[in-house]
């Protein structure tokens, strides 16, 4: 009889006991899927720091994210009607979606980093396309948010919802936002309405743009520019540091920059602006109200030719001066008709001048 011990069936030396272990415990935390030499190994991580399953399949998660985002996408594009994402450019996708309205529309945007521009197209027509410069932000496409209310006519879009849920693998999985998740990307949002629709679009740092006749607008802004190409019946914007251009505006415009200039085209029946830093020009072609108040920057109104102005203007360390004769009538038959200014800055010169 040998001296030898018998091997013993299931029995493996200690350390090679511990590294099946260590290989199994990696291929669950996976998911059950098997992996390239390419992707994040938990191997050499896992002799110096214990990780749990939970914080293990994060992990390797995030570093396998361009893998799972292209399977997600080709499943969202053949099981989605109606939902369609196209290769527009070098690296540009895109998710666009389409509606039937059946008159002006109420649209209601909220946005982080990406830009927001608005058409009026024609007739009922109303699309929504958001589009990433990025195939490691596809994912934001499936996660964005796009809702329409036939019936009240309501549409909203978040290109970032509170509680992001997206499908993996027939899996719906939360996802909030990690405390490694600085500086993150956004969609931009590009939108045809009906004319004379309205707009509220809310954004932290990017660009909002419209073109064409709206009814009421509101827009703000922490970092970004405002362009207002075209009419709108009311016009609300506010914003903490950018640029506000507007077009005409029919009845109300009121504007609140921090840090911005503000050009307006054409004062609505009431205009009021306030300016902390930024210079201020204003272009009135019919009677109204317009009141400016600047802290650092210069204010300058253009007057129609043919309208009665009065003019009340008051700067502390600044100087104001006009070409129009601020005691005559002009050619207003009634006060009704009159151009009222009302013009105050700390700092900042003041400029009453006729249009060209």
């Amino acid at each position: 009889m040998s001296n030898f011990p018998l091997p013993v069936p299931g029995f493996a030396p200690h350390e090679t006991y511990r590294r099946a272990r260590r290989d199994t415990l990696n291929f669950e935390a996976c998911g059950g899927e098997r992996h390239s030499r390419d992707d994040f190994a938990l191997r050499p991580y896992g002799q110096m720091i214990y990780f749990p399953a939970k914080v293990a399949k994060r992990v390797i998660e995030r570093f396998n994210r361009k893998e799972i985002n292209m399977s997600d996408h080709d499943e969202a594009t053949s099981q989605s009607p109606g939902v369609s994402a196209s290769r527009t450019g070098a690296g540009e996708r895109q998710r666009k979606e389409a509606f039937v309205s059946s008159g002006p529309v109420h649209a209601k945007v909220s946005s982080r980093r990406g830009d927001v521009t608005v058409h009026v197209g024609k007739g009922d027509e109303l699309e929504v396309t958001l589009s990433v410069n990025s195939a490691r932000d596809e994912h934001l496409l499936e996660l964005a948010e796009v809702r329409f209310d036939a019936k009240s006519n309501e549409l909203e879009i978040r290109t970032q919802p509170a509680h992001n849920s997206e499908l993996r693998h027939g899996v719906r999985v939360v996802s909030k936002r990690m405390w490694l998740d600085f500086g993150r990307s956004d969609l931009h949002v590009l939108i045809v309405l009906p004319e004379r629709s309205s707009l509220d679009v809310t954004t932290v740092s990017g660009d909002t743009v419209a073109y064409g006749s709206f009814d009421h607008v509101k827009v703000s802004s922490v970092s970004g520019d405002v362009r207002m190409n075209d009419s709108s019946t009311t016009l609300d914007v506010r914003t903490a540091s950018g640029d506000v251009n507007t077009g005409r505006v029919l009845e109300s415009l009121k504007c609140k920059s921090a840090s911005g200039d503000v050009d307006c085209l054409g004062a609505a029946a009431k205009t009021e602006i306030m300016s902390a830093s930024g210079n201020v020009v204003v272009s009135a072609d019919r009677p109204g109200e317009v009141l400016v108040r600047a802290v650092s920057g210069d204010v300058k109104v253009r007057v129609a030719r043919g309208l009665s102005v009065d003019v009340n203007g008051r700067t502390v360390s600044g100087d104001m001066g006009s070409n129009i004769d601020l005691d005559s009538s002009g050619d207003a038959k009634a006060d009704e008709e009159a151009l009222y200014i009302k013009v105050n800055t700390v700092s900042g010169d003041i400029r009453i001048d006729k249009a060209s």
